[in-house]
């Protein structure tokens, strides 16, 4: 099953949204602590990917549970539904960074398969200042050249067909044409939309659409939040890990 989830304004805290964890959850402490986040009254969101690579990365279970953080499904999440599933490219989903997978015992992964599957494609969320925050992990789902944002949730969620709805899903998980093609074409009938996927040195914008992997999970890169309301960029560097700044 795929669909969307939507959240209320965040009226007595602020919310984030961090870029691909790809594993490295201790490192996203580190930030949290480095922004004073209030788990009574803060919210994280994600865009997916927060799987394979890392060091941390069955640690994904423990944080799934935890009220305050948020997350649409990557297309990392997406090899190891596919995988454990039995129709899956396990070889492939080894060398992008799954081997920590399958070290583990059966009832371990499938406990996995069970949180990954729950996750949304799509994130909605209703800002204080009542704008609308879209979240995707690769590109707004958009299969027709005039739809926008509502048709983009539509697809996903199967109401245009099933052709359209396996469409919507690559496109949400793997697509970069956008950022390929340096289109800077607004998404239509939503304010600003947060991606990762396509890995950006630093955090940019094409139109309305904000591109936040700054690849923590290599050594020359970074991870990323940003709060929303105030659009604030905090960063930080996999050289400040490895000269124990933060751990």
């Amino acid at each position: 099953m795929y669909r969307t989830r939507s959240f209320p304004p965040n009226k007595k805290g602020r919310d984030f949204v961090v870029g691909d964890i790809h594993g490295h959850f201790k490192l996203l402490t580190a930030a949290l602590n480095k922004l004073d986040f209030n788990t009574e009254l803060d919210r994280i969101f994600s865009v997916g990917d927060l799987i394979d690579r890392g060091p941390d990365s069955i640690d994904i279970l423990n944080w799934l549970e935890k009220p305050w953080f948020h997350a649409v499904r990557g297309n990392h999440e997406q090899m190891l539904i596919d995988c454990i599933s039995g129709h899956g490219d396990i070889p492939r989903h080894i060398r992008n960074g799954g081997a920590w997978l399958y070290e583990l015992q059966l009832t371990v992964q499938h406990e996995l398969l069970k949180a990954l599957q729950a996750l949304p494609l799509i994130i909605e969320i209703k800002s204080a200042n009542d704008q609308t925050i879209g979240i995707v992990h690769a590109e707004a789902p958009i299969i027709r050249s005039n739809d926008g944002w509502q048709e983009a949730k539509d697809a996903i969620t199967g109401n245009f067909g099933e052709q359209h709805q396996r469409q919507a899903l690559k496109t949400a998980l793997y697509a970069r044409e956008k950022i390929e093609q340096q289109n800077h074409t607004s998404v239509k009938g939503i304010d600003r939309l947060y991606v990762g996927h396509s890995t950006v040195p630093s955090i940019m914008r094409l139109g309305n659409v904000v591109y936040i992997d700054t690849g923590c999970a290599f050594s020359d890169g970074a991870l990323s939040l940003v709060e929303i309301r105030t659009e604030t960029i905090t960063s930080i560097d996999m050289s400040q890990v490895r000269k124990g700044t933060f751990f």
